[in-house]
């Protein structure tokens, strides 16, 4: 036994469930399942793992526990739904939350198609799922100008007194106007639910058919727009490459680089492919192929149906294991994971790494390890610096002032440590004063800086002040008082044209100030970091704004409901006239006690 366990491991159940390895402060280190409980756990001591990462984890292990589950299908959502959850140090970690696209056609008389994103619980038919967007706006696109399906809303399909210009332009057949009739409008919707389902060959047959007939019975308009729909569905099918390749499939693709791995998927749905996209994968440089791989199936196919075909192109990787587990996810599927070593597939599979590799390097947020370096040595630092965090307000005319903090690091921006802050509205009513710079800095940074003290948010290497000294003697004071004597401080003041290269930066550990130009790497960086602090608290700062134009300055009031504000609002004929009353004016409204009328009083005249 190469390393003590922790607890008698005798006493640990023959059952399926899930385990938590934890360190000397408790924190859970990993999150794993087990068929056998005692097996698996016991594993991790009777002998010296082979990968470095695994032997760095039990040599921390201080305590363990256990969750018995029902059965390891059971196990395996538990296991997945704590990894999201804890985020463990020594799992793998996947950074793509969202869920993916579908093509809805609608359950209505007049059924529509739209994209739909989310639990799948309208009524209608689903297809896909699409690796992105922007592959169901192509398709839709183009089932438009085939089909002629309807896309608007119901609001406006409800009321249109003349057809629209998508019907002019030949992308709808209007049946909101009666131009098309229902049993003509239900076959042109049987014929898109025909091609979502990829039997293309049975569609050119029939519409072959419907040509000839119309030929026929010399209707040659009706003739002529079947033509033209065939050649653009096929037009339409030979863009589509891969004759030999399954109609259902997805091919995995693991990219591995110096600061993580990328799984590239390419996606082929009804005899068509979709496209490629990449998913960035944390934590797992020093993780084999088949634990990354067992962590994606989860995260894709636990609610999505998983095709026919799955492709994997990781020669190091148990292809039977992971066909265990998709029988865990999905028990009805009938879907085959397979390494394929030549042909047709090893192709696909080769052209969607390829893919990724590309899509990886022209990433505007590759890695930035090279620009922290020309960052380190513009502010001669002894270590180049792995984090950043930059700092910025905004208001509108004084009003919906609001602050920003956003994060980057060598891989580009941080998201799950933004941060973003209502300055106007602070809980203990120290409000920042209407346009003053000074106080919402001292605001925000006093927040921020408390939350990392408190080990909210991880301390970040280099800090963007946005402004000159003033700005910058501020965010140094507030750090002094929350004791973050090291963090380095820089204030960023833009020049007077306000254009990139123009900007002067004043680092808080020294008395020289710098003017890199528009040519220097660590300037680029500096100012990618200020931009994004810029869009983000202007965007919070709209999206205020907006939500203020449709609320009632009556809302939040203790004591008046929706029934006291319709009562207030009809006695005195709206909001101005409510904000003109005395405090007895606004008691002799109905249902308005003195107690509330000073409620009102204060909160609109505060």
């Amino acid at each position: 036994m190469w390393s003590q366990p922790p607890i008698d491991l005798t006493t640990l159940p023959r059952e399926p469930g899930v385990y938590r390895m934890l360190d000397g402060k408790h924190k859970v280190l990993y999150v794993g399942k087990a068929r056998n409980l005692k097996k698996r756990i016991s594993s991790y001591f009777q002998r010296k793992p082979d990968s470095p990462r695994t032997v760095a984890m039990v040599q921390q292990i201080r305590d363990l526990n256990f969750s018995v589950t029902p059965s390891e299908a059971e196990a395996l959502i538990l296991e997945h739904n704590l990894i999201k959850q804890l985020k463990p140090r020594y799992n793998v970690l996947l950074k793509d939350s969202k869920s993916y696209p579908y093509i809805l056609l609608t359950d209505e008389p007049y059924p529509r198609l739209r994209l739909y994103r989310g639990n799948r619980s309208e009524p209608g038919e689903y297809f896909g799922p699409f690796p992105h967007a922007g592959a169901v706006h192509d398709t839709l696109h183009i089932m438009q100008k085939i089909f002629r399906i309807r896309d608007c809303e119901n609001a406006v399909f409800r009321n249109r007194s003349r057809p629209c210009m998508q019907h002019q332009i030949g992308r709808c057949s209007a049946p909101c106007c009666d131009v098309v009739s229902k049993a003509e409008y239900a076959r042109q919707v049987e014929d898109a639910r025909t091609f979502l389902t990829g039997r293309n060959v049975d569609l050119i047959r029939q519409w072959k058919e419907e040509m000839q007939q119309a030929s026929d019975q010399q209707n040659y308009e009706l003739a002529a727009s079947l033509r033209d729909r065939m050649r653009a569905l096929r037009s339409v099918l030979a863009g589509s490459e891969g004759g030999h390749l399954p109609d259902y499939a997805d091919a995995i693709a693991l990219i591995r680089h110096a600061t993580g791995v990328v799984a590239s998927i390419g996606v082929r749905r009804a005899g068509r492919n979709l496209g490629t996209h990449s998913i960035r994968i944390d934590q797992a440089t020093d993780a084999d192929d088949l634990e990354i791989l067992q962590s994606f199936f989860i995260e894709r196919y636990r609610r999505e149906e998983p095709p026919r075909h799955i492709l994997i192109g990781a020669s190091t990787c148990d292809a039977d294991e992971l066909q265990r587990m998709l029988g865990l996810l999905a028990p009805k599927t009938r879907s085959g994971v397979s390494c394929p070593k030549r042909g047709p597939r090893l192709q696909w599979l080769n052209q969607v790494a390829h893919a990724g590799e590309q899509l990886q390097a022209s990433s505007r947020h590759g890695n930035q390890q090279a620009t922290f370096e020309a960052l380190a040595e513009l502010f001669d630092l002894d270590e180049t610096p792995q984090t950043m965090a930059a700092v910025d307000n905004a208001h509108l005319g004084g009003k919906q002032t609001v602050a920003a903090i956003t994060y980057a690091n060598w891989a580009g921006p941080d998201k799950e440590h933004y941060r973003r802050y209502k300055l106007d509205d602070i809980s203990d009513g120290d409000d920042v004063p209407a346009g003053d710079d000074y106080a919402a800095m001292r605001a925000v940074l006093s927040r921020f800086f408390r939350a990392i003290s408190e080990d909210a948010i991880p301390c970040p290497d280099i800090m963007l002040i946005d402004g000159g000294r003033g700005q910058l003697g501020i965010a140094t004071a507030c750090a002094a008082d929350a004791g973050l004597h090291e963090l380095k401080l820089v204030g960023v003041a833009k020049g007077s044209s306000r254009k990139l290269g123009e900007e002067t930066l004043w680092p808080a550990w020294t008395s020289k100030s710098l003017k890199p130009g528009r040519h220097s790497p660590a300037l680029l960086l500096i100012a990618r970091v200020r931009d994004e602090a810029h869009r983000f608290a202007g965007s919070y700062m709209r999206k205020r704004k907006k939500k203020s134009m449709f609320t009632s300055q009556l809302e939040g009031i203790p004591g008046i409901g929706p029934a006291r504000r319709s009562a207030l609002l009809k006695h005195f004929g709206g909001i101005e006239g409510v904000k003109k009353a005395s405090r007895e004016q606004l008691a002799q409204a109905p249902g308005i006690s003195s107690v509330y009328a000073e409620h009102v009083f204060i909160t609109l005249h505060r």
